[in-house]
């Protein structure tokens, strides 16, 4: 949701739904902000979650993203490997007690430009 500087916006904020590397096209690119929690589940998408990231991040916006860390799903593989292909991440926090770490995701800018 983009909010503006003075307030909660005027328009009702909705939720819709998303399929990586599918309709990301009906969403716009110009976020601040994008948030994705618990979202890193099967290895065989997440060139598809690469992809729609890239789309929703490309105007700027910064990413954070919240994953319970299944070695089962590869989790840690993707954010060790598929998300640095594109942007810059960063652990910004962990709870080893729950497993669970913030990433800070911010879209590299494509080589030659």
């Amino acid at each position: 949701m983009n909010m503006p500087s003075s307030g909660w916006p005027s328009v009702t904020p909705s939720v819709l739904p998303l399929s990586w590397g599918e309709d990301q096209e009906r969403f716009p690119s110009d976020w601040d902000l994008v948030l994705g929690a618990d979202i890193v589940y099967h290895a065989e998408t997440y060139p598809l979650l690469l992809e729609t990231l890239v789309h929703l991040c490309k105007d700027g916006a910064v990413a954070y993203l919240s994953s319970k860390m299944r070695g089962e799903h590869g989790t840690p593989g993707f954010y060790r490997d598929t998300l640095p292909q594109r942007f810059h991440v960063e652990l910004v926090n962990r709870d080893p007690s729950q497993n669970i770490n913030i990433y800070r995701a911010i879209l590299r800018e494509k080589q030659g430009q």
